[in-house]
């Protein structure tokens, strides 16, 4: 068996690899921002309802797909390798990393001056909406973002910087693109978690795993509070 195959993680991304991964994300926020405008400049009526959720996931999936076919055109392992025994340990580690993060946002963002302005759900969003655009984010979104910052940013950076470095970055670019000052708090902190528990795991399944279960979990209070 190949090293390649015993740890994926193990194959570093190029720049030119990290450069795509990039291209894709703000693929993803090209597509949502333009069928966004689009639809508002067209007179669709009751059609938007229709149209919306299949925008949103056309917009994820097709930089995703696109995505993992460079991946495999170049031979680079997605990293996707199967937990084994220590799989069982993300029991704890998932509620600890939100937990955690969220801890740290709570000493952080007040000191940064931020408060949390609550989170909101689409208004009058229909139930087939909100089911598909759920699935789209809990399922897509955190597998198109870890492939990006996760594999192969996170694993370029790797090879040009010390370890501490490379997860501290990253996280800081993750959060970044939240754009919303208190998210960026948060999502900086759940990226170093993100981060933990792929390289203590060697594998994208573990962050993940953590990452879904994180915007679950902010589905469920957004759905509470709303």
């Amino acid at each position: 068996m190949s090293d390649s195959e015993l740890d994926p993680l193990s194959v570093r991304p190029q720049l030119k690899d990290m450069i795509v991964g990039v291209a894709a994300m703000l693929a993803v926020y090209a597509l949502l921002i333009g069928s966004a405008f689009g639809l508002k400049g067209l007179d669709l009526g009751g059609m938007v309802r229709t149209l919306l959720p299949v925008l949103i996931i056309l917009s994820l999936a097709i930089p995703s797909v696109a995505l993992v076919a460079y991946m495999k055109r170049r031979g680079l392992p997605l990293g996707f390798r199967p937990l084994g025994k220590r799989g069982w340990h993300l029991v704890w580690q998932v509620p600890l990393a939100i937990v955690a993060s969220a801890a740290c946002t709570s000493i952080v963002g007040p000191l940064l001056g931020l408060e949390s302005s609550g989170a909101s759900s689409p208004a009058g969003a229909g139930s087939t909406l909100v089911l598909i655009t759920l699935g789209a984010y809990l399922l897509i979104g955190p597998f198109l973002e870890e492939l990006v910052f996760r594999r192969l940013l996170m694993g370029y950076l790797d090879t040009v910087m010390p370890a501490v470095a490379s997860v501290l970055l990253t996280s800081l670019v993750f959060g970044l693109v939240h754009i919303a000052p208190p998210a960026i708090v948060y999502t900086f902190f759940a990226g170093v978690a993100f981060a933990l528990v792929t390289r203590w795991h060697r594998s994208l399944w573990a962050g993940f795993i953590l990452h879904m279960c994180n915007n679950i979990l902010v589905q469920l209070i957004v759905l509470a509070f709303a």
